[in-house]
């Protein structure tokens, strides 16, 4: 069996309970102030974090707030871009109908007072085709022949004019 020895025993308890005072004097205060510190060096990074985390959720928000805003402007302004292109296009198109129509109105304008100026071209030289026609019967009495001649040189020379 095992021996007992009594006094390295005690010896034992004694510098046992030596070490526990020594260290509940000196050692537990040092090393129970620095886990508390450690511990609030932990909850504090714990809170930094979380308030990074927040204030990182708070930037996110705004930016995706700010991106649905230019999206938005983006559209708005396509959108405006088109319907100005869209008002320009039909204010082009109008104007040259408009121009289009100016031009054959004079067009017509010009042929219309061509014609009017041809006829009256034409009233004048047949009215001085028929004086001279009358004034050369009057001049010599025609018999027949000489008067189909006559006629036959007048619608040449109409036939000339044309």
């Amino acid at each position: 069996m095992i021996e007992l020895n009594q006094p390295l025993i005690v010896y034992t308890a004694i510098a046992f309970a030596f070490l526990v005072f020594a260290l509940a004097k000196f050692g537990f205060g040092p090393i129970v102030s620095m886990l508390d510190e450690r511990e609030k060096k932990i909850r504090e990074s714990i809170e930094q974090a979380e308030h990074a985390r927040l204030e990182s959720e708070r930037l996110l928000r705004d930016y995706e707030e700010k991106l649905a805003e230019a999206r938005a402007e983006a559209h708005k302004i396509i959108a405006e871009g088109k319907q100005l292109g869209e008002n320009l296009r039909a204010e082009i198109k109008t104007k040259a109908d408009e121009e289009v129509k100016l031009m054959i109105a004079k067009a017509e304008d010009q042929i219309n007072r061509d014609v009017e100026q041809a006829i009256k071209e034409l009233r004048t030289e047949v009215g001085d085709l028929s004086v001279t026609l009358a004034a050369k019967v009057i001049e010599k009495e025609l018999d027949k022949a000489a008067h189909e001649q006559l006629i036959e040189n007048y619608l040449s020379e109409v036939g000339r004019l044309s």
